[in-house]
């Protein structure tokens, strides 16, 4: 009853922990959840600027049509909006897209933007924040944005422009970009988490396929590119060109990522397509990037290339997806399933790159991010089941390893351990480190296997090996060679002293087990006991305690333990 009641309160105990963290976890989440997205506190004042802007002519402008109309970019374009600053702490908070943009209020210029980048920057500070503060007015105020593109062939664009209380507009930002930044940190921790699992097997020297880091690579890198897309990095740590030079590096190993996954996972003429598709990514990746960083070329002008190599990856993923989806469950379960992820992917992909070069920037790396974790939510679940397996089989196999090094009778080590062991105790020796090597011998085990059974004998040794353990705890090894034999080896930095403290241990141990009146034997142990310290080699110490230990056995006959 009592044992049942206690599982009982077991039982409710864990079902209240369980019940208690995930309430505390989605409380959690709700409180984010309701405060970035829900709970929005209406401000004095918040208000978008994306329209109402003219042009010095009067005319309406689309913050999207800045272009330079010279191959050098540095044409400047002024556009015009009427504003009222109000309250004290108004903010103006806007992003510049592949351009540069000082701000004039009332004709004064009040934040001039830092147009010289270093070379490997390129032309262009990529997603450039502006914040300023502008004093509070009754009457309007005529705010002016000059702006100069960074390319010819594509124009500058100006978006996330807001004028209000600093922390209002600053809500506003975040809020929309938190859910897409969260995913790709994620997806980005996952990636580096493959990555480390990788090294780890191998340096446990566990079989482990490259795929495991070929993918980890893979997420790893497009998450990054994909997570800089979400601005927030820019936003809340500044530096845009950092940021900016990191997506473009990203993006351009991304291809070489995924066909190095490829080569190795696919088979035939398959197999082939992706050494060449790898080869070619490769080349791309280094040429590309060293024309940016030394300034001969812009990232911008030479990531043709790059999105070329996107779309031919797509027949590569979605070959990949169905070699994962065979290895997974039968292959006729999921082909739908890996049919419709492809077609998102091919979608998403061809979406993404078309918006790009259209220069619509708002919304692309959105779509690439859907495609990105519909491939790898198909490769993380097969690898991190592999990673499951491949550490089952290890465990597996460390037990039957361990199995094989211990006697099952007392659960020390035998001698296949002993021999196993034995090129660290010889590598101890040729150090001059000291060692101790004790041979011992159970006295009359053939007297009680005879007299009293094979029962009481395997009693008797598993006494003397209780003895032992409790004898030499630390600093030593115990091995049972086999019937009645007995080793020790004590690898303490002073071994004589190991030793004297052990065998005073064990013969206490004997006296008080020679007490109990049921014992129906008396344990004798003899032993012997020899020191080496760079004079003798183990055989030989070994030789010389067994010597020792006969010595002491014959004394011990002539008296009593």
């Amino acid at each position: 009853m009592n044992l049942n009641a206690n599982k009982l309160f077991q039982t409710i105990e864990i079902l209240l922990a369980r019940i208690a963290f995930l309430l505390v976890l989605l409380f959690s989440f709700a409180a984010i959840f309701y405060k970035l997205f829900i709970f929005m506190p209406a401000p004095d004042y918040l208000q978008s600027l994306e329209k109402g802007w003219v042009d010095e002519n009067g005319k309406k402008f689309s913050l999207g049509d800045f272009d330079a109309t010279t191959k050098d970019g540095l044409v400047s374009q002024r556009i015009y909006h009427t504003v009222t600053p109000e309250g004290i702490d108004t903010a103006l908070i806007f992003r510049c897209r592949n351009c540069f943009a000082n701000v004039y209020v009332d004709g004064q210029l009040v934040h001039e933007d830092d147009m010289e980048l270093a070379a490997m920057y390129g032309l262009s500070p990529g997603s450039r924040w502006h914040r300023l503060s502008l004093d509070s007015s009754d009457k309007p105020v005529e705010l002016c944005l000059e702006v100069t593109a960074s390319f010819y062939d594509s124009n500058g664009l100006i978006d996330n422009i807001y004028i209000g209380s600093s922390d209002a507009v600053s809500r506003k930002i975040t809020t929309s970009r938190v859910p897409g930044f969260i995913v790709n940190t994620f997806m980005q921790l996952i990636g580096f988490v493959l990555i480390v699992l990788y090294a780890y097997l191998r340096l446990r020297a566990k079989k482990v396929g490259k795929d495991l880091l070929y993918l980890g690579c893979a997420t790893f890198f497009s998450s990054q590119w994909s997570g800089t897309e979400t601005l927030l990095w820019q936003f809340f740590f500044g530096h845009s060109e950092v940021f900016h030079l990191i997506g473009y590096f990203s993006l351009a190993v991304t291809p070489l990522a995924f066909g190095l996954l490829a080569s190795y996972r696919l088979k035939g003429k398959m197999q082939s397509v992706s050494h060449l598709y790898t080869i070619v990514s490769g080349i791309n990746a280094i040429i590309i990037s060293v024309l940016n960083v030394t300034g001969i070329l812009e990232f911008h002008y030479s990531l043709v290339f790059t999105h070329i190599l996107l779309f031919l990856l797509i027949p590569i993923v979605v070959k990949l997806m169905l070699s994962y989806a065979e290895d997974l469950a039968n292959p006729g379960s999921s082909t739908s399933v890996i049919l419709i992820l492809s077609g998102i992917l091919a979608i998403c992909v061809a979406s993404a790159v078309i918006k790009y070069r259209n220069g619509s920037y708002g919304s692309f790396s959105l779509y690439a991010r859907i495609a990105i974790l519909s491939f790898l939510s198909c490769l993380i679940i097969y690898q991190l089941n592999q990673i499951a397996n491949t550490f089952t089989k290890s465990m597996k196999a460390d037990m039957l390893h361990d199995l094989a090094l211990t006697d099952h009778l007392t659960e020390l080590f035998n001698r296949t351990a002993f021999n196993e062991h034995k090129p660290d105790y010889e590598h101890l020796i040729d150090s001059f480190s000291p060692l101790g090597i004790i041979q011992f011998d159970v006295n009359n085990l053939k007297k009680v296997n005879d007299t009293l059974g094979h029962e009481k004998g395997d009693q008797l040794i598993c006494s003397v090996s209780e003895g032992l353990k409790r004898a030499f705890p630390e600093s030593a090894h115990t091995y049972r060679m086999g019937g009645d034999e007995f080793l020790t080896v004590i690898f303490s930095y002073d071994p004589d002293s190991t030793y004297k403290a052990g065998i005073e241990a064990l013969s206490a141990y004997c006296e008080e087990k020679n007490k109990e009146p049921d014992l129906g034997f008396r344990i004798q142990v003899a032993h012997g006991y020899t020191l080496i310290k760079g004079n003798k080699s183990l055989s030989e110490a070994m030789e010389e305690a067994d010597s020792l230990m006969y010595e002491n056995k014959k004394f011990l006959k002539m008296s009593r333990c």
